[in-house]
C-alpha cells in the first residue's frame, strides 16, 4: 500500500474549479495533474481504509479458523490414542511415552484461553461419554448373560421333567432327592462366585497369615507366609468338585453356570500372579474393614465415656455433699 499525502486544501481546490469552467484554461498556481491527484486523492484514501478494514476482517477470520482447526486436530488425536492409552507402549504417541510425537505436531502448542478450556470441555465429554459407553455396554452384556442363563435353566427343568414322567415313584422320589443335593451344591458355588470370593467357590477355607517385612536399619527379614494353600491342593479340589457339578451330572437347572463359575475361580487361584493380585485385594479389604471397625470401637468408647463422665457431674450436682459415698457404695456393690 502506498503512503498517504497530505490532503488538498477544499477552497484551492473550489477555486481552481472555477478557474479551468470560466477561463476554459488553468492559470492556477498549482498544475492540472495537481488538481487532478488532489480531487482523487480522498476517494483513493477511503478505499484504501476499506481494503484495510477488509483484509483485517479476513485476517481475524483466518486466525480464529486455524485456532478451531487446531483443536480438531488436537480433539482427533486424543480420541485416535483412547484405546491404547492402557497400554503403557513407547508408540502410543501419548505424552511421557517416550515414543511418538507430541499431540499437535513438534512445533504445535496446545490452544491457551478460550481454545484451552474447549479443548479441555471436549476431553472431559469424551472420557465420560466412553464411560458411559462402557457401563453400558457392561450392563447390557450382564443383562443378555442372565437371559442366557435363565433359558438354559428353564431347558434343563424341563428336560428333568420329561425324565420323571418315564420314572416310576421309587426312582422319581430318588431323583428329586438328589437334585436337592445338586441344587444345594449349586447355589452355593453361585453364591461365593456372585460376591467374588474364589476360595468359598471351591470350598477352601483361606487360613493364610502373612508376616512382615520386618526391617532391622538397613536389612529387611520376610515377609513370612503361614498355612497358605497349595496348588496342587486347589487342583486336586477343583477336580473332585468339578465332578460334582458338571452339567452332565449334575440335574439343577443352574448346574451349567455354577460349572462356568467354578472354572473361573479355579483358572485364578491356580496362576500364581493372579492369586497373588487376589490376595492383595483380600488383604487390602481386609486391612479397611479392620480400619473401620476400630473407628467404630474408639468412636462407641469415647461416646461411653462422654456420657459417663456427664451422668457424674449431674449425679454429683444433685446429690450434694452425699455424692461421694453414694458413688463410693455404688462402686462396691457393683
Amino acid at each position: 500500500m502506498r503512503p498517504r499525502r497530505g490532503r488538498c486544501p477544499l477552497a484551492l481546490v473550489i477555486f481552481q474549479l472555477a478557474v479551468i469552467i470560466v477561463f476554459n484554461t488553468s492559470f492556477s498556481p498549482i498544475s492540472d495533474e495537481r488538481l487532478l491527484y488532489c480531487l482523487a486523492d480522498d476517494s483513493l484514501e477511503e478505499d484504501d481504509d476499506f481494503l484495510a478494514e477488509i483484509l483485517a476482517e479476513q485476517a481475524r477470520e483466518d486466525e480464529e479458523l486455524s485456532r478451531l482447526e487446531a483443536e480438531a486436530r488436537e480433539f482427533d488425536a486424543i480420541k485416535a490414542r483412547q484405546p491404547s492409552a492402557g497400554s503403557g507402549g513407547g508408540a502410543s504417541g501419548m505424552p511421557g511415552s517416550g515414543g511418538g510425537p507430541k499431540m499437535g505436531g513438534p512445533n504445535r502448542a496446545m490452544p491457551k484461553g478460550a481454545g484451552g478450556a474447549n479443548f479441555s470441555k471436549l476431553e472431559e465429554d469424551l472420557k465420560k461419554k466412553e464411560k458411559e459407553n462402557a457401563s453400558k455396554k457392561a450392563s447390557q452384556e450382564e443383562e443378555k448373560a442372565s437371559q442366557n442363563a435363565e433359558r438354559i435353566r428353564l431347558k434343563r427343568e424341563a428336560a428333568f421333567e420329561a425324565e420323571l414322567k418315564k420314572m416310576n415313584d421309587e426312582q422319581r422320589k430318588k431323583a428329586q432327592k438328589q437334585k436337592s443335593k445338586d441344587a444345594k451344591v449349586v447355589n452355593r458355588i453361585l453364591k461365593a462366585h456372585t460376591s467374588g470370593k474364589h476360595y468359598a467357590v471351591l470350598g477352601i477355607r483361606n487360613l493364610e497369615i502373612r508376616l512382615g517385612p520386618f526391617y532391622f536399619f538397613n536389612f529387611s527379614l520376610g515377609p513370612f507366609v503361614l498355612f497358605r494353600t497349595k496348588t496342587k491342593d486347589i487342583k486336586r479340589v477343583y477336580r473332585n468338585l468339578a465332578r460334582t457339578v458338571h452339567p452332565d451330572k449334575n440335574k439343577d437347572g443352574r448346574a451349567e453356570e455354577a460349572f462356568q463359575a467354578l472354572e473361573t475361580s479355579a483358572a485364578i487361584l491356580t496362576d500364581e500372579k493372579k492369586r497373588s493380585d487376589f490376595d492383595k485385594k483380600i488383604r487390602s479389604a481386609r486391612r479397611r474393614r479392620n480400619k473401620y471397625a476400630m473407628e467404630s470401637v474408639a468412636g462407641v468408647s469415647q461416646l461411653a465415656w462422654r456420657r459417663s463422665v456427664s451422668t457424674l457431674r449431674v449425679a454429683k450436682r444433685v446429690l450434694g455433699p452425699f455424692s461421694t459415698p453414694i458413688l463410693v457404695v455404688g462402686a462396691l456393690i457393683i
